[in-house]
């Protein structure tokens, strides 16, 4: 049986907000299943959304993200 999460249960995990957490999954960042009116995310598909997090550069706050 596959385990899940909530939302708030991702966001409270990586402590960033709700609506964060729901950006990723409306960007296709966090795959996500819609039930009704709330998201579930399995688990495996929360590991995937860490190791991709974790291997991409951080911006810094601010920076200049035009490219000329």
């Amino acid at each position: 049986m596959r385990e899940f999460f909530s939302v708030n249960e991702v966001a409270k995990l990586l402590d960033l907000s709700h609506n964060t957490v729901l950006y990723h999954i409306k960007a296709g960042n966090l795959k996500a299943e819609q039930v009704g009116k709330i998201y579930i995310i399995a688990k495996d598909d929360f590991a995937d959304f860490l190791k991709i997090q974790k291997n991409k550069p951080k911006r810094k706050r601010g920076e200049d993200l035009s490219l000329f």
